[in-house]
């Protein structure tokens, strides 16, 4: 198919790529009164009070392995399934057309917008290109997986001030963007262990962590089953948690009991 054709194509990593039908008319009075983002899974809607909130950054963060490019693809799933379209920045290969396919209808890769920055200017670049595609286009999520993984090479390549600015910069416009928009942004992040109080901490520190209105813990319980935990949120109460379990159509809920995880 042509289209997945496309979406393999790599010539210009810094171009969000359309696709066929990804022009459809926006709905000025859903733009005006976004809807929270509900999930398939009725744990993870209500673990977000209803879905993720638009207008805000939620940031998924968690050890590798944590499920949190599982998670990514289950917000694009839900948003394509309500009609609009999702840009995707993938910074670490982990988007598969395969795993997308296996969750969605191939068909709807025409509603996905897929960029591939290789280093962390490229990932700068490609976020200052964001106003304009979404102004064009029916967009109903930003998803970048992952935020810090190309900062984090940035780090060991170079000045630290001006990698931190950068990465300042590009949270700034995600936070425009998505309050002038009224649609959620999700940004996964890596993490590392703090060596005097054990506890994981976010790459990138305070920059991802204040400017992320919702900060959400992904552990692995068992193979196929993961937990979540609220760890900040506005209306929220922190501590929160749900699970789900990862199945080859999506994420589904999780039945046994947190209180004796």
């Amino acid at each position: 198919m042509k289209n997945i054709r496309d979406l393999l194509t790599k010539n210009n990593p810094n171009e969000i790529k359309d696709y066929p039908g990804n022009n459809s008319i926006m709905d000025p009075q859903n733009h005006a009164h976004p809807e929270k983002l509900a999930f398939a899974s009725e744990n993870l809607t209500e673990f977000f009070g209803g879905g993720l909130e638009p207008g805000v950054i939620t940031n998924i963060y968690g050890e590798a392995g944590a499920a949190k490019t599982s998670f990514a693809l289950e917000a694009a799933k839900s948003c394509i399934n309500n009609g609009k379209n999702v840009i995707f920045i993938d910074t670490e290969g982990g988007f598969s057309v395969e795993r997308f396919c296996q969750m969605n209808d191939r068909k709807k890769l025409e509603m996905l917008f897929l960029v591939e920055p290789k280093n962390f200017k490229e990932q700068d670049k490609a976020i200052e290109s964001l106003e304009k595609k979404v102004k064009e286009h029916d967009i109903g999520l930003i998803i970048i997986d992952s935020l810090v993984s190309l900062y984090r090479l940035e780090l060991h390549n170079g000045d630290a001030q001006p990698t931190n600015r950068m990465l300042s910069a590009q949270m700034a416009t995600l936070i425009r963007i998505a309050k002038e928009q009224n649609i959620p942004v999700i940004a996964t992040n890596q993490v590392y262990s703090d060596f005097e109080t054990g506890n994981l901490e976010l790459v990138g520190g305070d920059i991802p962590k204040y400017a992320s209105k919702c900060l959400v813990l992904l552990e692995k319980i068992e193979w196929g089953k993961r937990k979540m935990t609220m760890i900040k949120h506005r209306s929220l109460p922190e501590g929160k948690k749900t699970a789900f379990e990862i199945k080859n159509e999506g994420l589904i809920d999780y039945k046994k009991k947190l209180g004796i995880f």
